[in-house]
């Protein structure tokens, strides 16, 4: 793996363990990013739950005036109920967050 993919695949992977949005539904345990599809496999320990389950996130880069956003539009779940409120949920919904200065630049290359 290359210096510039690296940097953007850790950019993306600090996207998901920092992201109010998924921290509010438990503990994120591992994420492993796979940027040829442009997928996140997260797993996650959701609250009250005993074992952890793999959310595969669906991702994008999308240029705007703040800079380069990562663009979370889908999200599925081997979990029959997550799964339909996450496709439920986005289907009006996405979840943006501008990436660092510099590794949107890289994010774009690489793309």
């Amino acid at each position: 793996m290359s210096f510039l993919s690296n940097a953007r695949d850790k950019a993306i992977e600090m996207f998901f363990r920092r992201n109010d949005f998924i921290n509010r539904f438990g503990e994120i345990q591992n994420v492993e990013i796979d940027s040829l599809e442009n997928q996140a496999n997260v797993t996650i320990l959701l609250h009250g739950e005993f074992s952890p389950t793999t959310l595969c996130a669906h991702y994008c880069f999308e240029d705007t005036e703040q800079g380069t956003m990562i663009v979370i539009n889908k999200v599925e779940s081997p979990r029959t109920l997550i799964n339909e409120i996450a496709t439920l949920w986005f289907k009006d919904h996405s979840i943006k967050k501008a990436l660092p200065k510099g590794t949107g630049l890289f994010a774009k290359i690489l793309f």
